[in-house]
C-alpha cells in the first residue's frame, strides 16, 4: 500500500517479529535471564552497526535493512523484558506505541492534521518548545 511504499506500514513481519519476541520469552534461558537495563548494551551495539551503514561511502541498503531489524528486534525484546520485570498491564508493545503516538502528535502537530511547519527550523523549535514544557509541567509533579 501507500504507507509502505513510504517506509511506514506495519505488516504481517511485523507481527510474526513480535511473536517470535514473544516466544523467545517463553522459552529462551538467556532471554529469561536478562533484565531491561542488560539488553541496553545489545541495542547501543546494533545503533553503532547501524551508523557504520549510514555513514560508509555508499549505503548498501541491504546491510541498512538487516541492522534495522535487529534494532527493532532489541526494542521489542526490550519491551517484553520490561513488561515482564515491571507490568504487563503498563509496559506493552501496544502502550509503548501509544504513547510515542501521543508525543508525536504532542511535538508534531501535523502528523495528524495540523498545519506543517514552513521550516525545518520551525519544526524543530516547536519540537523544542513543546519537550520543554512537558518537563516542566512533569517537574511541577
Amino acid at each position: 500500500g501507500e504507507e509502505e511504499e513510504r517506509g511506514v506500514g506495519a505488516s504481517d513481519s511485523l507481527a510474526q517479529l513480535a511473536g517470535y519476541v514473544d516466544r523467545l520469552g517463553e522459552v529462551c534461558p538467556w532471554t529469561a535471564r536478562q533484565r531491561a537495563a542488560d539488553l541496553l548494551f545489545h541495542t547501543r551495539k546494533e545503533l553503532l552497526e547501524v551508523e557504520q551503514v549510514l555513514r560508509a561511502k555508499e549505503i548498501d541498503e541491504s546491510a541498512l535493512c538487516s541492522e534495522l531489524g535487529d534494532v527493532l528486534f532489541d526494542v521489542l525484546l526490550l519491551i517484553r523484558v520490561a513488561a515482564r520485570d515491571l507490568s504487563p498491564a503498563a509496559v506493552s508493545l501496544e502502550a509503548c506505541a501509544a504513547a510515542a503516538c501521543a508525543k508525536l502528535r504532542r511535538r508534531a502537530p501535523y502528523v495528524s492534521g495540523a498545519a506543517v511547519p514552513a521550516s525545518p527550523e520551525e519544526a524543530e523549535a516547536w519540537w523544542q518548545r513543546t519537550k520543554e514544557a512537558e518537563k516542566a509541567e512533569a517537574a511541577k509533579g
